[in-house]
């Protein structure tokens, strides 16, 4: 379970010079250089996500997630991972087995065994990767209460442009989850809107707020398996690391020339995330 800043991280993150082209995953037998050249003459590059909320908001087809994961009303299950460059991790050597799950909760017994293709790359934006294993992203967050401490009115997006959303001391808004950029989802009065949180930082309780979340991707495993995979039982495993971050809505697989450099910048990408997430609270 992450305990995760509201406020974005991604100024800080560090970037990876990788290519825009991905490998299949698996074993290379040609030299990096010349797998280089030709996935780059065959391989079209992805086109650029131009919103978080493309990827966030709504799921690719008719299945209930929350219904799936069966966590408790205490918790919003929604499709697609949080933040301005959401999580991920790469697979960085052959053979790597993850203990995952037949359903996304935190309870149900991790006895799904599933090994996962070398040099993939998990990662909302790595279309090539998402398509081909039909990945699905979803995240549980706690709700978390937000006080208002005066009255205040507050701008949303809404179907037909900004409106106003009035708020009086002493309303109670749920934190349903982080989007990017500022954004996030909060429940009021059974509807929920889309707020920056930069509009109610001073004038309610989220100041000094932590939020807890899991993040969720079903995997196809090597063998025909799927599995459902925490981001937290990946990274905890010695092969894998967290995604390199390219730019804003690029990702893809890495090539085998890239393993330690990817590796050496995972590490550090870690590191960071656990000292800030540590702190479990915004400023």
């Amino acid at each position: 379970m992450k305990k995760a800043w509201i406020l974005a991280l991604a100024g800080s993150l560090v970037a990876c010079g990788q290519p825009a082209d991905a490998p299949a995953g698996g074993s290379v037998s040609a030299p990096a250089a010349e797998q280089h050249e030709t996935l780059q003459a065959e391989v079209p590059e992805s086109e650029p996500i131009a919103s978080p909320y493309e990827v966030t908001e709504s799921a690719p087809d008719d299945r209930d997630f929350a219904a799936l994961a069966g966590y408790p009303d205490s918790w919003y299950v929604s499709y697609g991972w949080p933040g301005e460059y959401p999580a991920g991790f790469v697979v960085l050597e052959q053979g790597v087995t993850v203990n995952g799950r037949a359903r996304p909760n935190p309870d149900a017994p991790a006895n799904v065994a599933c090994t996962l293709p070398q040099y993939a790359n998990y990662q909302i934006w790595n279309q090539q990767r998402v398509e081909r294993d039909s990945l699905e992203f979803i995240v549980a967050s706690k709700v978390e209460p937000v006080t208002m401490l005066v009255d205040a009115n507050i701008e949303t997006p809404g179907d037909e442009g900004m409106q106003v959303l009035e708020l009086k001391a002493g309303d109670v808004l749920s934190y349903l989850r982080y989007l990017g950029e500022g954004f996030a989802i909060f429940g009021f009065n059974g509807q929920e809107y889309t707020i920056n949180e930069a509009e109610l930082r001073d004038i309610s309780s989220m100041s000094g707020m932590s939020l807890e979340e899991d993040q969720w991707v079903e995997v196809a495993c090597i063998g025909g398996t799927r599995a459902w995979i925490l981001y937290d039982d990946a990274i905890a495993h010695d092969e894998i690391v967290p995604s390199p971050i390219v730019g804003f809505g690029e990702a893809s697989d890495i090539y085998p020339d890239e393993v330690d450099q990817v590796r050496a910048e995972g590490l550090e990408l870690e590191a960071f995330q656990n000292g800030a997430f540590d702190e479990g609270a915004t400023d």
